[in-house]
């Protein structure tokens, strides 16, 4: 990795609602989802193992509408993610 890209620091919480506001589509910006698969990386590594899991989900969990990102079992894993991050202090990825 290039010494000049820059690692963001979030909180579990943070992440989590990231992940729910996908998940539910109640994100206030239609690019938070791509910022976040995307654009950035995460200084925790439990939270940037969960960022590029999520980033591939289209892939493992191909959806069943052209118009989703994945289909159910893969909105479950960001789900699952969610209830980890807002439960655990280190979530499992």
């Amino acid at each position: 990795m290039s010494p000049w890209t820059k690692k963001y620091t979030l909180s579990n919480a943070q992440v989590a609602q990231i992940l729910e506001d996908f998940v539910e589509g109640s994100s206030a910006s239609p690019h938070s989802w791509d910022g976040f698969t995307l654009g950035m990386s995460c200084e925790d590594e439990n939270l940037e193992d969960i960022r590029i899991r999520c980033a591939g989900l289209s892939e493992e969990f191909p959806p069943d509408n052209p118009k989703e990102y994945c289909n159910k079992e893969g909105r479950d894993v960001i789900r699952e993610y969610v209830r980890q991050l807002r439960n655990l202090k280190q979530p499992i990825a």
